[in-house]
């Protein structure tokens, strides 16, 4: 019986090799994302994260474009602007340790279509603020649209309708706006009462449902087109022009300038470029002057400024120095002969005075000044004398 049990156990088959080993490790834990439970507060325009541990400074980035670094210690970015109506890619990294995390905000946008499309703004005549954008390609007939604006440094709640529509389509949405951004600054704002960077949200509205939005940041600096120039000139008695002028731009100060010098009937015009803010031209007769402006950081121009109109007379020819040593002497000679006929009485008196009258003794009346003549006696005969010793 027990060679019969042995032989049973020989014959059968050996068991699996994996039931007589041990059970392999269970895998590594992957290590925690650097950041984790993303938030957007679109009021404050900040991007807030939690970290499982301590790392280094994050930034943030929105659709991947320049980074926008956390305060050091603090777990959020706060970014300048913040689209409400666009779905933005909003990243938090920590630069150069790997690892990132990311959210959409806003989570979607399923009516882009008919949203306002091609929005864009510019600064012009110092203050006005003039957007203009256009019917959203998916865009119902009846859609209307509206622009409210703001100071991107202040909340949403400080949005304010533009009251100047002064585009509109053949359907009569509007297409155009424009507003003086003077009227929007907040509390400290740069630029005397202008926004540094203007919030821009155009609306839609349509009976057959929901319309997007569309919004851009507008940097008021790099959107200017700078004004005309403010132009003067006048005439300075010299048979030339003194022509003056002065840049109106809110952002920037140094200009280069190009006046335009029309003289008379000349059939093209000079062109003086300079960057200072007068010029002196000679203009024997009439002539007409305008001026533009760019700023140094900008490729364009301004427009041309009003032209200024002048009509001076030419100068006297100057006299040679034999017509000047002639007119001295003739004058010298003039002045000589009205001080001889004047004064002839004293200069004769003074050149041949008259001639005294002798005195009379003293004690003695004075004769007759005028005696009457009386014939002289006859001459008596004389007797010659001879003295004899």
């Amino acid at each position: 019986m027990a060679a019969a049990l042995l032989l049973l156990l020989l014959l059968l088959p050996p068991p699996p090799l994996r039931a007589m080993t041990s059970p392999p490790p269970a895998p590594p834990t992957p290590p925690a994302p650097p950041f984790r439970n993303l938030r957007v507060d679109p009021a404050l325009r900040r991007l807030s994260w939690e970290r499982p541990r301590p790392g280094p400074r994050a930034a943030c980035a929105k659709d991947g474009r320049s980074p926008v670094w956390a305060e050091p210690g603090r777990q959020h970015c706060v970014f300048p602007s913040l689209s409400r109506c666009h779905v933005t890619n909003l990243t938090v990294f920590a630069p150069g340790r790997g690892g990132a995390a990311w959210v959409l905000f806003p989570a979607s946008d399923p009516n882009r279509a008919a949203a306002a499309a091609d929005l864009r703004c510019w600064l012009h005549r110092v203050s006005r603020l003039s957007c203009r954008w256009g019917r959203g390609p998916g865009a119902p007939d009846d859609v209307q649209y509206r622009m409210f604006w703001r100071d991107a440094a202040l909340g949403s709640d400080r949005d304010r309708e533009c009251r100047g529509y002064d585009v509109t389509d053949a359907g009569g949405a509007r297409l155009g706006c424009t507003v003086d951004a003077e009227e929007g600054a907040g509390p400290g704002a740069e630029g005397a009462g202008l926004p540094v960077v203007a919030a821009v949200t155009v609306t839609g509205s349509s009976a057959r449902g929901a319309v997007s939005c569309s919004d851009a940041a507008v940097d008021l600096q790099a959107a200017e087109v700078p004004a005309p120039p403010s132009l003067r000139a006048e005439c300075n008695g010299s048979g030339s022009a003194l022509v003056r002028w002065a840049a109106r731009s809110r952002f920037h100060r140094r200009f280069r300038f190009e006046l335009e010098i029309r003289k008379g009937s000349q059939p093209q015009p000079e062109i003086e470029r300079t960057s200072e803010s007068h010029f002196r031209v000679p203009i024997p007769g009439s002539a007409s002057f305008r001026v533009r402006a760019r700023p140094d950081d900008l490729a364009e121009f301004s427009a041309w400024s009003d032209a200024a109109r002048l009509d001076c007379p030419a100068p006297a020819r100057p006299a040679t120095p034999t017509a000047v040593t002639l007119a001295t002497a003739g004058a010298g000679l003039a002045a000589m002969a009205a001080l001889l006929l004047l004064c002839r009485r004293r200069i004769r008196a003074t050149l041949l005075p008259p001639v005294p009258r002798p005195k009379a003794p003293v004690g003695v009346a004075a004769a007759d000044p005028a005696p009457p003549w009386a014939e002289p006696p006859e001459d008596c005969e004389v007797t010659r004398v001879t003295d004899v010793e």
